[in-house]
C-alpha cells in the first residue's frame, strides 16, 4: 500500500501518468513472478515534461523509484535516480536545448551525459522484458506438460495461456514502443549533431569532439537495433507457441 502511494504521490509531481510504454492489460492472476518486471518498470516511469529542468527532475523520481522497487534499499534509489536524470534531460528538440550551454566541451560532456542515460535506459527495459519473456516461455512449457499429463482442465488450460499470451504481448509492446522512442532520439540526435558541425566549421574549430560524442550515439543506436531483434524474435516465438497451443488443446479432449 505504501508503494501505491508512493507511486500515486510521483504521477501528481509528473501531472499524469501517460506511459510512453503503452497501457497495462494483463489480468494477472496465475503468473505474478512473470510479470513483476513489466509492473516494476512501469510504476518507474511517468509523463515527462517538456522542459530540460523539469523532464531531469522527474526523471530523476521515476529512476529513484526503479532503483527502489528493484533493490529495495534507498542506495538503489540513490543510484537509479542518477540514472533518470539523465534520461529525463534528453525530451524534445535536443539542439535547441543544447545550443544554451555557449562552452563547447561543457555542451558536448553534456550530449554524452544524455546519451549514456538514453542507453541505460533502453537496458533497463530490455532486462525487464527478457526477464518476463523468459519466464513466460517456462511458465508455458509446464503447461504443455500439464496438458500432455491431463493434469489440467480445458477451462483452466485456457485461462492460465490467455494470461501467458497476454503478458507476452505486453512485454513485446514495451520493446516496440521503447524501439520507436529510442529512433526518434536516435533522428534528433543526428540532426543535433549535423548542427554541431556546421557551427564548429563556422567557428573553425576541430569537429573532434564533435566525432566523440557521435561515435557515443552509433552504441545508442546500436541498442535500439538490438531491442527491435529482440522484439521480432519474441513475436515469432509467441506466434509459434500459440499455433502448438490450439494443437495441444485438442488432446484434453480426446
Amino acid at each position: 500500500m505504501r508503494t501505491l502511494l508512493l507511486i500515486l504521490l510521483v504521477c501528481s509531481l509528473a501531472t499524469g501518468c501517460a506511459s510512453k510504454y503503452g497501457t497495462s492489460h494483463t489480468n494477472v492472476h496465475y503468473y505474478n513472478a512473470c510479470y513483476a518486471p513489466i509492473s516494476k518498470l512501469r510504476a518507474s516511469e511517468y509523463n515527462v515534461e517538456k522542459t530540460t529542468a523539469g523532464g531531469a527532475a522527474i526523471g530523476a523520481i521515476g529512476g529513484a523509484l526503479l532503483g527502489f522497487l528493484a533493490t529495495g534499499k534507498a542506495e538503489g534509489a540513490v543510484v537509479g535516480g542518477i540514472a533518470g536524470a539523465a534520461t529525463g534531460a534528453v525530451v524534445g528538440n535536443i539542439y535547441a536545448k543544447k545550443k544554451k550551454i555557449s562552452d563547447d566541451n561543457a555542451r558536448m560532456a553534456s550530449y554524452l551525459e544524455d546519451i549514456d542515460g538514453d542507453i541505460r535506459n533502453l537496458d533497463i527495459v530490455s532486462a525487464s522484458a527478457k526477464q518476463s519473456l523468459q519466464c513466460y516461455d517456462r511458465e508455458f512449457k509446464e503447461l504443455l506438460r500439464a496438458i500432455r499429463e491431463r493434469r489440467i482442465s480445458r477451462m483452466e488450460a485456457e485461462d492460465r495461456f490467455g494470461e501467458i499470451a497476454s503478458g507476452r504481448d505486453e512485454a513485446i509492446a514495451l520493446l516496440g514502443n521503447a524501439v520507436t522512442h529510442g529512433r526518434d532520439l536516435d533522428q534528433q540526435y543526428e540532426s543535433a549533431f549535423r548542427e554541431e558541425r556546421k557551427a564548429m566549421q563556422r567557428k573553425n574549430a576541430r569537429p573532434g569532439r564533435v566525432a566523440q560524442v557521435e561515435r557515443r550515439k552509433q552504441t545508442f543506436s546500436t541498442k535500439v537495433s538490438d531491442l527491435d531483434r529482440q522484439k521480432r524474435e519474441a513475436q515469432n516465438r509467441s506466434l509459434a507457441d500459440k499455433q502448438q497451443f490450439s494443437k495441444r488443446l485438442a488432446e484434453i479432449d480426446a
